[in-house]
């Protein structure tokens, strides 16, 4: 058990770069994290990481040793899927994890997979991109939903959906036509960095040689649609998001000339294992609930491709500058 707790810890601590996001990640203490490590390099006689001031570099031993527990992670997980699927997908747990926009295409298919299998215990987190798609990696979750592919040799990926991002505000101010020019002068409110609906529309600025003159980040995106329609500033967001208050008419979209914002969705998985029986089973009635929106548009990508902003540009720039995966 102690050389168990010691390989995850370092495996951890590879895959994160660093003491503090070993520790988030395990639910323990930095200090443990520190002590698991020290004690495998004593166990092992060889040094495996070299320790900096932000964050850690393996060496060539810490690299060997580290894809060694990377697969046996990989197998110990796998073998444990496989048992469960002698029982099929009428029984488990199913872990999901989805971006906060990713929230609003899962919601359905949610509630449709537990009506049809309630004996699987459905565990679903959210968060920003680049953390779930780390959990899908430590096989923390089996599927992933997030803005845009990641470009990686152990994740696959598959298109779920186009979504636009739209440029919403309080009904008042969406009554008249702002400019580009009139864009810089409002407050834009948006989630913290790490989510590429942020990511896609910061990628627009750029494209449209827009510079903001007020920032405002929030936790959640129910909290910046609160923000937006108390009339504090605007929003980038996904027409998926806002579909209710539009609806309502608490939030409105700003008609602004030359803005055209477009990514898509991903659902990812790890390579190396196959998925269980309910992982399989809630792919296939999310798939069945995105054709509703949008058409049969799922695709599987091998190896996946960045973050795309489709904003049309002023400059004779290129609109469809990546950035990196991030929801």
């Amino acid at each position: 058990m102690q050389l168990e707790a010691r390989l995850r810890a370092f495996a951890a601590l590879a895959r994160r770069g660093s003491f503090s996001a070993a520790a988030e990640e395990l639910v323990i203490s930095q200090p443990a994290v520190s002590k698991h490590v020290a004690e495998l390099e004593a166990e092992l006689g060889t040094r495996l990481v070299i320790r900096g001031s932000r964050r850690i570099r393996l060496t060539p031993a810490g690299e060997f040793v580290a894809d060694h527990v990377e697969r046996a992670e990989a197998l110990v997980a796998q073998a444990a899927r496989g048992a469960r699927s002698l029982a099929g997908a009428e029984t488990g747990r199913l872990a999901i994890a989805t971006s906060g926009t990713g929230m609003y295409l899962a919601v359905d298919a949610i509630a449709e997979f537990h009506a049809a299998h309630p004996r699987v215990d459905l565990d679903v987190q959210i968060g920003t991109s680049e953390p779930i798609v780390e959990l899908v990696r430590a096989h923390r979750a089996e599927l992933a939903i997030v803005g845009g592919f990641t470009a990686a040799r152990d994740v696959e990926s598959e298109t779920l959906v186009e979504d636009d991002i739209v440029v919403v505000a309080a009904p008042g101010m969406a009554r008249s036509r702002p400019t580009l020019r009139d864009l810089e002068r409002l407050t834009w409110i948006s989630r913290e960095e790490g989510s590429s609906t942020r990511a896609a529309f910061e990628a627009a600025w750029r494209d449209l040689g827009i510079t903001p003159s007020g920032r405002i980040s929030l936790p959640s995106w129910e909290a910046v649609k609160l923000a937006v329609a108390k009339g504090a500033g605007v929003s980038g967001m996904s027409r998926y998001a806002v579909t209710t208050e539009l609806a309502a008419g608490t939030l409105a979209i700003l008609r602004v000339p030359g803005w055209h914002v477009r990514r898509h969705f991903s659902l990812v998985h790890a390579r190396d294992i196959p998925l269980s029986p309910p992982a399989e089973r809630f792919r296939a009635i999310l798939l069945n609930e995105l054709r509703k929106l949008s058409g049969p548009t799922a695709r599987r990508t091998p190896r996946g491709g960045a973050l795309r902003s489709s904003a049309k540009p002023r400059r004779a720039r290129s609109g469809g500058q990546k950035a990196p995966l991030t929801a």
